[in-house]
């Protein structure tokens, strides 16, 4: 496997799908306080590809770990700062995005593509730190 997994779903047209999904499936309310993937520049776009892939790489490389250890809840903690540049990530939203990982059909192969249990890791780590956010609030 590649060291550097290209990231899907942050082309222009993908990004208008995803948003036409979100409408879809969650409804209008849930759209709101979406940011516009197209008000970053080139170079924006690019930083946050780069970051998000950064964060996927070290989940796998401490997949090993277990999705309870410190290691991996740090970069789920980073994961969670990274989604605000698409929007303000509640707890709520965290744990919709543990089905989407899993349910639909972009994000398990790009997750897959990273490594094959990795959709499945994801849902079991973002759980567990959404339920330690709830414990500790």
């Amino acid at each position: 496997m590649s060291n550097k997994i290209k990231m899907t779903g942050y082309d222009e047209a993908k990004q208008e799908q995803y948003e036409r999904e979100i409408r879809q499936r969650y409804g209008e309310e849930a759209f709101k306080g979406m940011k516009d993937w197209n008000s970053y520049t080139p170079e924006e776009k690019t930083r946050i590809k780069a970051e998000s892939e950064a964060i996927y790489q070290a989940i796998v490389a401490n997949m090993a770990k277990g999705f309870d250890s410190p290691e991996v809840q740090s970069q789920i903690s980073a994961w969670h700062n990274h989604l605000r540049y698409f929007y303000e990530p509640s707890i709520e939203r965290l744990l919709g995005l543990t089905d989407l990982y899993n349910e639909h059909p972009d994000f398990i192969a790009t997750f897959k593509g990273f490594h094959p249990d990795l959709p499945e890791f994801l849902r079991k780590a973002i759980q567990f730190y959404c339920k330690d956010k709830m414990d500790h609030t």
